[in-house]
């Protein structure tokens, strides 16, 4: 073929692929194609059929491989691992980079040093592990089967030998069991002698002589300070009385005064030539030295205005006022002749007289406060005016705040009653102070997780006793002092709770003024005295009487509650005796509870509410030995009859139910004999129906027929014969349920009874009946009688008994009634 057809041929298909399409046209010449096919055929060779794999793995998931190798050989590690280049003190921003790449250098050297370090340590770890391992498993491979053979072996004789009387160890620590000594004391007092001791300052002198802890002894006695302003009335409410009087203010004023007087003495004693203290030992002698301290350096005094003898005017006037003295600041604004409004404002409050001329002064200072004095350049005169006109509560004095104590005092000073507030004025109240230390600083901003002493007292100062022993009974080591604390306030009435001891440990009264908060001593006291009333159930108890003026639910005494709570979940022989005591001991030791005598609850009652708490629990043979100790024998009686009722038709074996049953009646009965029983006759004729069934079933299941029939005679609580059915279910009818219940028991023994009496005469050809004790009166004939007449007898008992059976208003058991039936059958 020549090339002019072959081109035309190809026109000819390329003519037939056109597609009507929107994709471009690639047009390639013969050259073009053979060029391509070449090239292809070059780099198949060059590269290998690995690379071709590659190629294809990669181009099927989308991945451009020469653009990929492109961009792995641009990319360089130089810039991140080698030393940076050195660049020119003027290139500001190379600097910062180099510093930034430096800094990013460090920390993944100092990382991966630090991993090595690590990997290191636990590999040397393992190895000796290893070692310890492989030297321990010699050793014994070495000992053999003789071990006393082996040479230098020192062997520990260990103690294995319990004591005869285990007791488990106390779970108190030495904190806890010095503050429990002290609650036992007490209430030793209460009872003996009818007072009450000033518990706050117990637990104050303990702290500070048996604690090696400055901080607790700190929080005590910031606590007793505070807490020395008792209620006017025991009944008033810790809250409302707490906010309503500004002694409590006052006290935290003067708390903090007294410790920066102690303050500038400490500094004072420290630099004794500076000071050069002298003349009488007053505050205003004290402030002088210490600002003679403070100001030796005449460059301290700059922006400072009325320097008086080298020393600021201002800065003695405050500090005056620091400390609590205004008589010395009244005095140095004599002196110098500066303000003499202000020297006659403080003499006002000094003397304690406020008036119309108090007011027109004040108002004309706040005037030249506003005006001037807000720009002031010395800051211990600004203070001075914040503090006499109690204004400003933004200004956070912040040269001379250099404490918590400052700034908590200057709040202090410029409080206004809530009542005494000019409404055209920003000013600080009492709640607003409360408020902003608990809600807007809040823990965070005291730092009181590492800081709890400084954050509780903060809390204690402004009058916030409740958040603050909350604050401190969330961790471990603090939280025996904070129970104890709010037992202290308790008791002197202090101490806010709520209305009931459902609530959460803190909890909020919408009645009370925010941010005040109710703290649940109950919960608290009973959460802290359940983690030992196993162990030290002595010290338990005497946590739990200063609950005794709480009430339940059911209005019992809180007391009583929780012994009964302990008692019921640990009621077992030990614990009942060490609460109430062993009657059968000689040695004349009581329990534990008898030493809590008071009018309102004694052991009887306590003995009474656990046993019907275990009643209720169907703890039953546990309640009727409390009901012993509580002396309540009709409840005795009305359990011994329900328990009596499900086993009296068993037959005797040791340890059982049934034999601890008559080992309690016995008991029962010897009380009967010297004390007198209240308890409804039909209960009482139940018991006496229950306890002769017992001697019944006792003789049943001994074989011994003659008494045991005798024995129900006697009780007429079977018939004889057809006509006493009806006499019979009245009898039953009058006793409780329990006898009723035992009816199908009674009434197969009665028959199994008959049916042996009429085998063995029947076979023996006797002619006396066992069940004729009831008719001894009956003539000689009868006692006679011929044998076929006795058995004619017995089958009419055996009739009146399934007789009974399906009269009495009880519902049988069907193999009860088959087996009646079977055995009337069998006497025909």
């Amino acid at each position: 073929m020549e090339l002019g057809d072959l081109l035309q041929q190809a026109q000819c298909f390329t003519n037939d692929t056109r597609m009507d399409e929107d994709m471009p046209r690639v047009d390639r010449t013969i050259s073009q194609v053979l060029q391509a096919t070449q090239e292809l055929h070059s780099r198949v060779t060059l590269t290998g059929t690995h690379d071709l794999k590659a190629h294809m793995l990669l181009g099927s998931k989308g991945v451009d491989l020469p653009k990929l190798s492109h961009k792995l050989e641009t990319l360089s590690a130089r810039k991140t691992f080698e030393p940076l280049d050195p660049v020119s003190d003027t290139d500001v921003h190379a600097f910062l980079k180099n510093e930034r790449e430096n800094a990013i250098l460090s920390v993944i050297d100092e990382t991966n040093r630090g991993i090595f370090e690590s990997v290191e340590r636990h590999k040397w770890r393992r190895i000796y592990a290893e070692w310890g391992e492989e030297k321990e498993s010699l050793l014994n491979a070495l000992i053999g089967p003789k071990q006393n053979e082996f040479p230098d072996v020192r062997r520990q004789t260990v103690l294995t030998t319990l004591a005869e009387t285990p007791m488990p160890s106390s779970r108190l620590n030495r904190t806890e069991e010095l503050y429990a000594q002290e609650i036992a004391s007490y209430n030793q007092s209460q009872i003996q002698r009818g007072h009450r001791s000033n518990l706050l300052a117990a637990f104050a002198n303990l702290a500070a002589e048996k604690f090696d802890n400055q901080l607790v002894s700190e929080m005590w006695s910031v606590l007793q300070f505070m807490a020395d302003n008792a209620p006017p009335s025991r009944t008033a409410d810790a809250i409302k009385s707490r906010l309503a009087t500004q002694k409590f203010v006052q006290q935290a004023r003067t708390y903090l005064e007294r410790r920066y007087k102690q303050y500038i003495n400490t500094v004072i004693m420290e630099n004794p030539l500076q000071a050069q203290r002298g003349g009488i030992p007053n505050v205003y002698s004290s402030v002088n030295s210490f600002v003679s301290i403070n100001f030796a350096v005449p460059a301290t005094l700059v922006g400072l205005l009325d320097v008086y003898n080298g020393l600021p005017l201002w800065a003695l006037v405050y500090y005056s006022l620091r400390c609590g003295d205004l008589g010395a600041a009244v005095r140095y604004l004599k002196e110098t002749g500066v303000c003499y409004d202000l020297y006659r404002l403080l003499s006002m409050m000094k003397e304690g007289t406020k008036g119309e001329q108090y007011s027109r002064i004040e108002g004309a200072l706040k005037l030249e406060y506003n005006s001037k004095l807000r720009s002031c350049s010395d800051p211990y005169k600004k203070a001075v005016f914040a503090y006499v006109l109690a204004c400003d509560p933004h200004n956070s004095h912040a040269e001379l705040m250099r404490s918590i104590d400052d700034f908590l005092w200057m709040q202090l000073s410029i409080l206004r009653q809530q009542d005494g507030r000019e409404y055209n004025v920003e000013q600080l109240t009492y709640s607003g102070l409360q408020s902003l230390i608990l809600e807007k600083y809040g823990e965070n901003y005291f730092n009181a997780r590492e800081k709890a002493p400084l954050y509780f007292s903060v809390l204690v100062l402004t009058g916030q006793f409740e958040s603050a022993i909350e604050f401190l009974a969330r961790t471990e080591d603090n939280r025996p002092h904070a129970v104890h604390m709010a037992i202290a306030l308790n008791e002197i009435h202090m101490l806010g709770t709520p209305s009931s001891m459902h609530h959460p440990l803190i909890s909020v009264n919408p009645e009370d003024p925010a941010p005040m908060k109710r703290l649940n001593l109950v919960r608290m006291l009973v959460t802290y005295a359940k983690c030992f009333e196993i162990t030290n159930t002595s010290e338990a108890l005497q946590y739990y009487f200063l609950l005794r003026h709480f009430k339940d639910d059911n209005g019992r005494s809180l007391m009583l509650s929780c012994v009964c709570d302990l008692l019921v979940e640990n009621c077992d022989q030990q614990m009942i005796d060490l609460i109430f005591g062993n009657e059968d001991d000689d040695s004349g030791q009581t329990g534990i509870f008898a030493q809590f005598h008071t009018m309102d609850f004694d052991k009887y009652m306590l003995a009474g509410m656990v046993g019907d708490e275990l009643t209720y629990r169907s703890n039953f043979e546990t309640a009727i030995w409390l009901y012993f100790i509580g002396g309540q024998l009709d409840k005795v009686m009305r359990l011994v009859c329900s328990l009596l009722s499900q086993v009296v038709h068993q037959p005797p074996t040791e340890s059982s139910m049934r034999t601890r049953l008559r080992q309690i009646i016995i008991h029962l009965e010897d009380l009967r004999s010297v004390q007198r029983v209240d308890v409804e006759p039909h209960v009482l004729a139940t018991y006496t129906m229950l306890t002769q069934l017992l001697v019944f079933f006792d003789h049943y299941h001994k074989n011994e027929s003659q008494q045991a029939s005798e024995v129900l005679a006697n009780f007429r609580i079977t018939p004889n014969d057809c006509s006493e059915v009806e006499e019979c279910v009245a009898n039953l009818k009058s006793l409780c349920p329990e006898v009723t219940k035992v009816l199908p028991d009674i009434l197969l023994a009665a028959m199994d009874l008959i049916y042996e009496e009429y085998t063995k005469i029947k076979e023996n050809g006797g002619s006396r009946s066992s069940f004729d004790s009831r008719e001894s009166t009956q003539t000689d004939d009868w006692k006679n009688e011929n044998k076929e007449g006795i058995l004619r007898h017995l089958r009419t008992k055996a009739k009146a008994l399934t007789n009974m059976a399906v009269t009495v208003a009880y519902r049988m058991p069907t193999a009860t009634n088959k087996r009646l039936v079977q055995l009337e059958i069998l006497m025909h």
